[in-house]
């Protein structure tokens, strides 16, 4: 049964089930920052990637998963109020897979979900679902991110090892070098949400991962070769969907660099990644799509293989070791990190990693912890003056 509310007068929004706030507000014990945790309910809360946009109806809302209630659902929370509004309505006992992506439709006000090889788009407004495309058999299915133009659904398809391959890439990337040295069929395929429809524009016998559009651009993609980063020859790839041609982006240049993960500014032209030079240190980096303008600066110290993202190259944000990073540029490279909060977390399965994210204004970073053994998510203030932040130690 749906339940319907009134939102402040402004419109009805629809919900299965809705939750009093449960925000705590507090100053994070390093730092001083004022932190707000907006999950507390006992089970696991958290945002996908730090790729995905979640934020929506005007940036008062986010979306996010959950499997409060013993079954994995998609959520909503009015950040002002702090209510939780339930999207989906999947049952305590059904073990069915489901994969949601939070990311919006910048168009309408839609999301994709893939739940047994099947990709569905939710409508905000009317908690309905429609079927939009079914994985061939043989294959997995992942991503399921939006055009820039609203009209196109991105997924990639991998080849099911396994009645080969043991994989739990959920739970500490268990066979992750075992999926790289397989070298599955893969597939980027385009779904066409308004006409129906699918096109494979992309095929390779090599794992891919990461398809994200351009949020601005809407026949760009960037995807990369997955697997450990020491072995990947070249991670970033530029894909142009008009003309299914995909270009190196930022060449490997050297013996065991490690590059990535890449994620798009909000201009859509830039793609935002870090760099790992043996003996040389860690490097945020920017490049244009069509790999001019590139930019490269030293940070330090430096952090392990992680999530970082920016709104621009001003302020960099990253999730290594056990607290909420800031990396400030000066024009030459990068202010030595400033903790912002501690997050704490354990990194062990996929949604423990905190994946923060700058909200598009800059002035908050979103981020996942499961420092209280379950996963919840949080809000960050970003201090004015960054370099009064308290310095990272070791």
């Amino acid at each position: 049964m749906i339940l319907c509310r009134y939102d402040k007068g402004e419109h009805k929004m629809k919900a299965f089930q809705t939750f009093p706030s449960e925000v705590q507000v507090y100053q994070d014990r390093v730092s001083g920052a004022t932190v707000r945790q907006l999950t507390g309910y006992l089970c696991h809360s958290f945002h996908t990637y730090f790729t995905n946009n979640g934020w929506w109806d005007k940036n008062r809302r986010l979306l996010f998963c959950s499997d409060r209630g013993n079954a994995a659902n998609l959520f909503s929370i009015e950040i002002e109020s702090g209510e939780i509004s339930r999207l989906t309505n999947f049952q305590p006992g059904d073990r069915t897979p489901v994969y949601f992506v939070n990311d919006i439709n910048s168009r309408r006000d839609e999301v994709c979900y893939i739940r047994d090889r099947k990709l569905y788009v939710l409508d905000l407004a009317t908690l309905e679902s429609q079927l939009l495309y079914e994985a061939p058999k043989g294959f997995l299915m992942s991503v399921g991110l939006w055009g820039a133009d609203g009209r196109y659904v991105y997924v990639v398809l991998t080849e099911d090892l396994s009645d080969r391959v043991y994989a739990d890439l959920n739970a500490s990337y268990v066979g992750m070098q075992e999926t790289f040295e397989a070298k599955p069929d893969c597939r980027i395929v385009r779904v066409d949400a308004e006409h129906g429809g699918s096109e494979v524009l992309w095929q390779e016998n090599c794992w891919i991962g990461h398809a994200n559009p351009s949020p601005t651009r809407a026949n760009l993609l960037t995807f990369c070769h997955e697997g450990p980063w020491n072995l990947v020859d070249q991670r970033m790839w530029v894909l142009d969907t008009d003309t299914g041609k995909a270009e190196m982006l930022r060449p490997r240049r050297i013996p065991e660099e490690q590059i990535g993960p890449e994620y798009w500014y909000q201009d859509g032209v830039r793609v935002g990644y870090q760099v790992h030079k043996p003996g040389a240190g860690s490097y945020f980096g920017v490049i244009d799509y069509d790999g001019q303008n590139e930019q490269e600066a030293p940070c330090v110290p430096f952090p392990s293989p992680d999530h970082i993202h920016s709104n621009d190259f001003r302020l960099i944000v990253s999730d290594s070791g056990n607290c909420i990073k800031l990396y400030r540029y000066n024009g030459t490279d990068f202010d030595e990190a400033r903790v912002l909060c501690m997050h704490d977390g354990s990194f062990f399965y996929q949604y423990h990693h905190p994946h923060p994210r700058f909200t598009a204004d800059g002035k908050q970073v979103l981020f996942n912890s499961n420092v209280s053994g379950y996963c919840n998510l949080y809000l960050a203030n970003v201090p004015e003056d960054v370099a009064a932040l308290p310095k990272v130690e070791g």
